[in-house]
């Protein structure tokens, strides 16, 4: 985390969260899988992957109280199986920053590597925030 907590009105285009880390443990993908009602096959699935990845935006920009992040929408390329157990780094820019009456959305840039600093996913996320 920034020493400087960044604020919501603060965020611009361009702007890059500090790259955060996260262990997909058996733990986790097995709530996972059972929240989605999915098989396991050794492999975290990848939109659990970017669970994580926007999760790491989330907890770096404080909200105002009851506001609710929903994931509107995703562009996405898969471009390795991580295994579970396996560490990822999540890098998240914000590409663009749109106001539509009382709804605010984050256009997300993300780019997620495994331990070898291999891409393993990329693409683009779209948060709305309803105000």
């Amino acid at each position: 985390m920034p020493d400087k907590t960044i604020t919501y009105e603060e965020l611009t285009p361009g702007y890059k969260f500090p790259p955060a880390t996260y262990e997909l443990s058996a733990s986790f993908v097995s709530k996972y899988l059972k929240a989605v009602d999915a098989a396991g096959d050794g492999f975290v699935p990848p939109l659990a992957v970017t669970a994580c990845a926007v999760a790491s935006m989330t907890k770096a920009v404080p909200l105002p109280p009851g506001t609710i992040a929903i994931h509107a929408s995703q562009d996405l390329e898969f471009l390795k199986p991580v295994p579970v157990g396996a560490t990822i780094e999540c890098h998240i820019g914000v590409a663009q920053k749109i106001a539509r009456g009382k709804m605010s959305m984050l256009i997300l840039e993300l780019d997620v590597f495994d331990k070898g600093k291999e891409k393993v996913q990329s693409g683009k996320a779209t948060i709305a925030l309803p105000a």
